[in-house]
């Protein structure tokens, strides 16, 4: 029982502090081209080198821990991830840091495919719900307030130091998931590793309507979130001219409606069926994506209101994302690997869609990116209108 209620939150903590590398240090992305004697365009491709190296394992991992087991595989990732982070923290040479930074986002995909797949396995539908949404919670802690841990951390130490601790963070993570991360893959049901099986089960999940459709219902809006993240700086900062500290407010606020989303899906189960909770949470989604796109026509001069509207997104995608990736998860048979394996791609992938909408479609207003809210959650509500929805009983 006492496994039951820490191993999620220890999950979690660790998924953490692996987005923290790539949230806590962007205060010092100055400071580290100073520092390693670059330009600030190979600064900056640190972030593009871990996006990468997250968006590539994953269909690799898979198999791997429908082979191995859920534990190996994602403690051997943690492994990598303090090694990675060690180097970051000792190198003077950029290339080296670019390096090291593709293997601590790669790092991440043992987490979103080993660490889930126990999850799912660990837990019926309810209880799995509760407890991806719990992750979820504590999750998006690191893009919430990353950069402001970031910049109080160059406050007493350099760049360097702000690498050192994720190090520290994660031994520490790690070492509690080795003690009481349960195998939840038992030898008897293990899959050994051929190609054209690995190719065949991949093949069926992809034309599982139902898995591709959940899945894509809240990977549309997470990648709205993405957006948001890559847009914020440049809206709040360079086109409505507040201050830093006004964008970590703005970030946390957001965010923090994000937890409150998450945290309420434990009460949204006990009062509605999953379906309807799926339908109410993506039509909150809707609504706050609606408004945000009406404030941005009616109040372009006004910030305050579309981040309102902002917030309100963000608590009905909070409050759908659990339900959805379980439902997703239920819509196919394969090994549960491969299941995470697809599922942690098409969100890695929904991620970099969003964040390069952001980026093309960025023209200094808030219009934009109320249309890329707009557009995803009314994706979503299709999704779940013509058969995303697969519910097992349980």
């Amino acid at each position: 029982m006492k496994i039951l209620k820490i191993f999620p939150i220890l999950i979690a903590f660790y998924e953490m502090i692996a987005y923290l590398s790539n949230d806590m240090y962007l205060p010092a992305l100055p400071q580290m081209t100073a520092s390693l004697s670059t330009t600030a365009m190979l600064t900056q491709m640190s972030l593009t080198t871990w996006f990468l190296g997250a968006a590539s394992m994953q269909l690799g991992l898979g198999p791997l821990s429908d082979k191995y087991g859920r534990k190996p595989i994602l403690l051997w990732g943690g492994v990598i991830f303090v090694i990675a982070t060690l180097i970051c923290a000792m190198t003077s040479d950029i290339y080296t840091l670019l390096i090291a930074r593709f293997f601590q986002g790669c790092a991440v995909c043992s987490v979103t495919v080993a660490g889930y797949a126990a999850i799912h396995e660990l837990y019926d539908q309810k209880e799995a719900m509760k407890a991806l949404a719990l992750m979820g919670s504590i999750t998006v802690l690191a893009p919430a307030f990353g950069p402001l841990f970031g910049s109080v951390m160059l406050k007493l130490f350099d760049w360097r130091g702000i690498f050192g601790l994720l190090a520290v963070l994660a031994v520490i993570a790690l070492t509690m998931l080795y003690k009481w991360m349960p195998e939840t893959l038992p030898p008897e049901k293990r899959h050994s590793i051929k190609i054209k099986t690995i190719g065949h089960h991949y093949g069926v999940i992809v034309k599982n309507r139902h898995f591709m459709l959940t899945s894509l219902a809240f990977c549309t809006t997470f990648g709205a979130m993405i957006a948001w993240i890559a847009m914020g700086p440049f809206l709040v900062i360079d086109a409505f001219h507040y201050s830093p500290l006004m964008f970590g407010i703005f970030q946390a606020m957001v965010f923090g409606s994000f937890i409150i989303g998450a945290r309420c899906v434990k009460i949204g189960l006990q009062k509605f069926s999953v379906n309807k909770l799926i339908t109410i949470a993506i039509c909150i989604s809707l609504l706050g994506a609606t408004l945000s796109l009406i404030f941005s026509l009616a109040l372009q001069e006004d910030l305050f209101y579309f981040i309102i509207a902002l917030m309100l997104f963000t608590f009905g995608s909070a409050f759908s994302f659990a339900p959805l990736q379980r439902l997703a998860i239920e819509a196919s048979t394969a090994p549960m690997g491969a299941r995470m394996a697809i599922l942690s791609t098409m969100m890695s992938g929904s991620g970099t869609i969003g964040s390069l909408l952001a980026g093309y479609f960025y023209f200094g207003t808030t219009l934009s990116l109320a249309c890329i809210t707009v557009i995803s959650a009314i994706v979503a509500l299709l999704c779940i209108r013509y058969g995303g929805i697969h519910i097992k009983s349980s």
